[in-house]
């Protein structure tokens, strides 16, 4: 038996060792851009993306080889992550105060100097990504954050705001500004691994699924939980009119969907066999975060 919570922690370590490398040191000049890169990027994070890129390598027999890119890739996504969260925080956006328990890069910093600094790590991770030289994944990450991802969910998502919605826009909200860049995390770790197509698409189906799941239970917690469990401002979505599942279906109807999700993801894999075991694990995580 696998204990999770070790492996979180050790991949958590090697994530945050190749970020200490990868990124500018807060006294190299201009140091106010690289301390706030910084600030952000070790705020406390779980680092979900990478435990899933590299359990899903580790399960696609890539450990021992070709870990070096699997790490750099993992440590990239992150950064693209935490850049995504700098921006959504910002006044013109979700205004919050607080992130992972600390004050947001605005209140911290300053307004255009969090803007700088998220559009840095963006650039920077994609500088990481290069390295490697899989020009294939760049592009799947890329698809990932753009319009027909991450970045048209975040669209979607303000232009909702205080509106009657659909399931159908609260779930492409949802997948595209959540789950892209969590699917392609999983896809990331497979490729790198060597994994056959067919392996790539039941994960590819596993990530999404996960992934939206994750953002539905992110709802929940946010309704149900306080600014001190979340770390975060809670409420929020309710205060700016956010396009939710509990907002739009309820929330009994919300933790059964978030459930769901997860038991046809763990469907998705169960060709991994024993291999899987983390990655289920990690699926149970995420939505045992309501339980």
């Amino acid at each position: 038996m696998i204990d999770i919570k070790a492996y979180q922690k050790e991949i958590s370590a090697k994530t945050d060792a190749t970020l200490e490398k990868v990124l500018p040191a807060s006294d190299t000049y201009p140091g106010s851009i690289h301390t706030l890169m910084r600030y952000s990027t070790f705020a406390g994070g779980k680092r979900i993306r990478p435990c899933l890129l590299m359990a899903t390598f580790d399960a696609c027999g890539g450990r021992n080889n070709n870990e070096e890119k699997a790490l750099l890739t993992a440590a990239a996504i992150e950064m693209l992550h935490t850049f995504s969260l700098i921006h959504d925080d910002l006044p013109c956006m979700d205004d919050d105060d607080f992130r992972r328990g600390k004050p947001t890069a605005h209140k911290a910093f300053n307004e255009a100097l969090a803007v700088l600094g998220g559009d840095a790590l963006c650039i920077a991770a994609f500088e990481i990504l290069a390295t490697t030289g899989r020009i294939d994944i760049i592009k799947d990450i890329a698809s990932a954050l753009g319009t027909n991802g991450m970045l048209g969910g975040q669209v979607v998502d303000i232009e909702s705001e205080g509106k009657q919605v659909t399931r159908e826009i609260v779930e492409y909200i949802h997948r595209k500004k959540t789950a892209a860049l969590i699917c392609v995390s999983i896809r990331a770790g497979a490729i790198i691994a060597g994994a056959d197509p067919v392996a790539i698409e039941k994960l590819t189906q596993f990530g999404e699924l996960i992934g939206l799941s994750f953002q539905v239970v992110d709802d929940i917690l946010d309704e149900e939980s306080t600014t001190e469990q979340l770390g975060k401002d809670a409420g929020s979505d309710r205060e700016n009119g956010k396009a939710t599942y509990p907002s739009v279906f309820g929330m009994n109807e919300s933790k059964k969907y978030a459930r769901d999700l997860i038991e046809k993801a763990w469907k998705e894999i169960e060709f991994l066999g024993e291999r899987g075991e983390i990655l289920n694990k990690l699926a149970e995580y995420i939505v045992t975060r309501i339980s």
